[in-house]
């Protein structure tokens, strides 16, 4: 009884203010919850935008570095083109120099060759009669036309001891051909030489012009064995048996047409292509050499393994000219291969 009186004494009007604190409670707590995790998913966010911030001026200080590098080689660029307009100016003037003190002995040689022209007919027979011997040595070149293995007789790089620049320096000084060294002393090739400084008195022109008159007589084969004993470095000659020059430039010259291939390139040979050649090196046929070497009938096997496709082949020539190839021996090889069809 006492209970009940004292519970019907509770002050029942403090209810709903604790009911409105309680539920204020767990809704503030709720959104404490939510905005900790709204604030820790913003946190993340941030922190990975100072990630790409931080990643982004590196990549901006690399390209700050590149343009820097791309700044100096535009500046040097610019630089070398100054300093190749100044050269090129400076040949232009020299050039009209040349030209201008040159066109008075070019006219008078134009009003020469016209007055041997309309001399020409009546001297032709008497210098056929007095000079027999000097019209043959003039035929021998005419037929040969300045020119063996490609090279034409204005080329003096021919000649042992003259390089690119040697050549241009000669040009100019109206050395323009074999026959024009030829004519020259040593002593008016050393002048030459001297015009030009310092850097060009190690050079010996003594052998020049014999090497000259050789080219311009067509007398390759005693030109390329002068070379052989002439010491490139000093100009002169010695019993050293060194290369010859002249048979360095004829080689690459006859090699032209062949230079799209690579060493021991199987498709070299006429008749050969990239699957024939693929059956060859997996036979262990992988070399010009080897090709070589290889007996016809060896290489019909190959052929036969691999299926009728292959039986319109001809090898009977493969080994042939793969020795010309691996011997260098080019001219030989392009006029071998005019004369095949299909490689037989």
């Amino acid at each position: 009884m006492i209970y009940l009186i004292d519970f019907c004494g509770f002050p029942w009007c403090i209810l709903p203010w604790l009911l409105s604190g309680l539920l204020g409670f767990l809704m503030g707590y709720f959104w404490m919850k939510k905005w900790q995790t709204m604030y820790d998913d913003m946190e993340s966010k941030y922190n990975g935008l100072k990630r790409k911030y931080a990643d982004l001026e590196g990549d901006l200080e690399a390209c700050r570095s590149a343009r820097a590098t791309v700044e100096g080689d535009l500046a040097t660029a610019k630089g070398r083109t100054r300093e190749m307009q100044a050269e090129l100016d400076k040949t232009k003037a020299d050039f009209d120099t040349w030209k201008k003190n040159n066109t008075k002995s070019s006219d008078a040689n134009l009003s020469g060759m016209a007055s041997g022209f309309a001399a020409g007919a009546a001297t032709t027979k008497l210098a056929e009669e007095k000079a027999p011997a000097k019209e043959e040595k003039s035929a021998s070149t005419a037929k040969s036309g300045g020119i063996y293995g490609g090279l034409k007789a204005d080329n003096l790089q021919i000649i042992e001891g003259i390089g690119p620049k040697m050549e241009s320096v000669l040009h100019d000084a109206g050395v323009k051909n074999w026959s024009d060294l030829a004519g020259k002393s040593h002593d008016e090739l050393r002048a030459i030489l001297d015009q030009h400084g310092d850097k060009y008195k190690i050079i010996n022109p003594s052998t020049w012009a014999e090497q000259a008159a050789l080219a311009a007589n067509g007398n390759f084969e005693k030109l390329i064995a002068l070379q052989k004993d002439i010491d490139g470095a000093a100009g002169t000659k010695s019993a050293g048996g060194s290369d010859s020059k002249l048979e360095k430039i004829i080689g690459k010259t006859q090699k032209a047409g062949f230079s799209k291939f690579k060493t021991d390139d199987l498709k070299i040979v006429e008749g050969i292509g990239p699957k024939i050649a693929g059956l060859l090196v997996d036979a262990g046929i992988n070399t010009w050499s080897k090709l070589s070497e290889t007996p016809v009938s060896k290489i019909q096997e190959v052929l036969d393994a691999a299926g009728p496709r292959y039986k319109l082949a001809k090898p009977g020539t493969w080994p042939q000219q793969a020795g010309l190839a691996a011997a260098g021996k080019w001219n030989e090889l392009r006029k071998l291969q005019d004369e095949l069809d299909g490689g037989k």
